[in-house]
């Protein structure tokens, strides 16, 4: 088996996901993070960006546009606006990619007991440390 090196080990648009950041962080109207004010929030923006990039494959130098393409795929499902009315185009076609590398979800371990990011990553199912784990008989 060969391991691939992830997109988020290559580059990551570090300057257009920290604006989104910041951005998203000022929102005070119709965003989740208003329904309870959590000390710690993280911003979506940035789970968004650096889940999608650590799951998807880096193209590799011989293909620079598709590296390219995955960047600015990257940056455009960083903004709230990405799910502020449900999924756009955008984050579908992330999700699309995901599935199609991985064939089914893949399972990502939150560390942090889920800081409401699992929704924000499309074509994962996630857990956490705390969550149960699935029998035996249930796994594929």
């Amino acid at each position: 088996m060969t391991i691939r090196r992830k997109l988020i080990e290559y580059n990551l648009p570090l300057a257009d996901i920290s604006e989104a950041s910041a951005r998203e962080k000022n929102i005070r109207h119709g965003h989740p993070s208003t329904l309870h004010i959590w000390w710690a929030r993280r911003p979506l923006a940035s789970s968004r960006a650096t889940a999608f990039a650590s799951l998807i494959d880096d193209p590799g130098p011989d293909h620079p546009q598709e590296r390219e393409e995955l960047l600015e795929l990257v940056k455009r499902i960083t903004p709230w606006e990405a799910v502020k009315h449900g999924n756009s185009e955008d984050i579908e076609r992330a999700r699309e990619l995901v599935l199609k590398q991985y064939g089914r979800p893949p399972c990502v371990l939150d560390p942090f007991g889920s800081t409401s990011t699992a929704p924000s990553m499309p074509g994962a199912t996630w857990t956490s440390p705390s969550a149960p784990r699935p029998s035996p008989s249930s796994r594929s």
